[in-house]
């Protein structure tokens, strides 16, 4: 038995189930598919070096190279969770998990120790070709790369458990993709590309009450200069108060997200999983 409770076979077993996920994923086309507009993004990133923002102040590289960090992690542990496990429902995955001792326990465990490997492998060749070919968009100090990778973990932390929340709520793919919909629209007004002190107060007020503004605002605290902190809502980078509702929504995640993904368990059954085969090849979706 683990520290955490979790038999010492099931953490095993999901790190093999986590180790065999990323490698196909990474593996197959769509994941060097991936890995390639990574590659892509480094090439806006570098034609963008010499463009300037807030008067000169900030480059826009990294404001670019920061939105993509941040927007990289809400895909990675919302969408490609969510999607991940409505396809193990379809395709009757979460069945066969279910019928294993300890089976939902284990694939849930898996996914929390894929999710930031998943999260950083798209993001690692931009991250690397920016850090050697333009100096001073990533940190320049072991003490800020640190920072970053906290962030980056908490921001992992926060979101995972949401795309699992997402992923036993809607029931089909069609609902699913409105989810996401609205997912990319709630990223785009919420800041995590851009500030967004010149929004209007509603706005900003929505935007402050995500976790999708704080992962922004956090990325932007380690990667921009003190003196862009002009162009965020309150004229200062609010880092400790954004690590700390990051946690609380990781927190309240993974005390909501476990619940929801038992109940969608307990209605997997052999009938279910031939209906949503069935209405894949009828319908499409």
């Amino acid at each position: 038995m683990s520290r955490s409770g979790v038999p010492l076979a099931v953490v095993t077993a999901a790190r093999r189930q986590a180790r065999t996920t990323l490698i196909r994923k990474y593996t197959s086309v769509g994941g060097i598919g991936t890995v390639g507009f990574a590659l892509f993004m480094l090439g806006v990133v570098w034609l963008l070096r010499d463009v300037e923002f807030q008067q000169g102040q900030v480059d826009a590289s990294v404001y670019l190279m920061g939105g993509f960090l941040a927007f990289g992690v809400v895909a990675a542990a919302v969408i490609g969770v969510a999607s991940e496990l409505q396809y193990e429902r379809d395709d009757g995955t979460l069945l066969r998990a279910k019928a294993v001792p300890h089976g939902m326990t284990g694939h849930l465990v898996a996914k929390l120790m894929a999710a930031p490997l998943d999260a950083m492998v798209p993001l690692l060749p931009a991250v690397l070709g920016v850090s050697l070919l333009l100096p001073g968009v990533m940190p320049d100090s072991l003490g800020g790369w640190l920072l970053l990778v906290l962030v980056f973990l908490l921001s992992v932390a926060a979101m995972l458990p949401w795309g699992a929340v997402l992923g036993s709520v809607f029931r089909t793919m069609l609902g699913l993709g409105f989810a996401m919909m609205g997912v990319y629209a709630l990223a785009a007004l919420s800041g995590v590309f851009y500030p967004i002190a010149g929004w209007p107060a509603p706005i900003q007020a929505i935007a402050q009450a995500t976790p999708l503004y704080w992962i922004g605002h956090a990325v932007r605290s380690v990667l921009l200069p003190a003196e862009a902190a002009a162009g965020e809502i309150g004229g200062e980078f609010r880092l400790v108060l954004a690590l700390m509702v990051l946690l609380g929504w990781a927190v309240v995640g993974l005390l909501l997200a476990p619940v929801l993904l038992r109940r969608m368990a307990r209605r997997q059954s052999g009938s279910a999983v031939a209906a949503a085969r069935d209405r894949v090849l009828s319908k499409g979706y």
